[in-house]
């Protein structure tokens, strides 16, 4: 399996990187049993955590912590998304301010690691019984 040897390889090439396993939320369905899954693919990436949430795109993390910090972010940049849309020139210079500071959360929370996609189980590795 392609896959594998892409993890392999990940993991030679990077030995002192952590390795997560992000899990397709179709997989675990109950916790009192153990489930089966198969690896989707594996790449160097960064991950980090918001809430009870993990994030494996840095611009899905940047809007989270947006999002859960909106109000005193708005405040402390004096922001407002609605003058920015219309392309008030004050509202987007206050906005890079405000991608800048998401971008230096982002390198402050964010981690690299080698991520491993569980996908549904390839139910082709095993013999049918008759």
């Amino acid at each position: 399996m392609q896959v594998n040897k892409d993890l392999l390889k990940l993991v030679a090439e990077n030995p002192d990187l952590p390795i997560v396993a992000m899990v397709d939320g179709n997989i675990v369905e109950d916790p009192a049993w153990t489930w089966m899954g198969s690896f989707a693919k594996a790449l160097v990436s960064e991950i980090g955590f918001i809430g009870e949430r993990f994030y494996d795109d840095r611009d899905d993390f940047k809007d989270a912590y947006y999002d859960k910090h909106d109000e005193e972010l708005d405040k402390k940049f004096n922001y407002n998304a609605c003058l920015a849309i219309t392309g008030d020139p004050a509202a987007n210079a206050n906005g890079a301010q405000l991608e800048a500071y998401l971008d230096k959360i982002a390198d402050e929370y964010m981690v690299k690691a080698i991520v491993v996609y569980v996908g549904e189980p390839d139910m082709s590795i095993f013999m049918e019984a008759d």
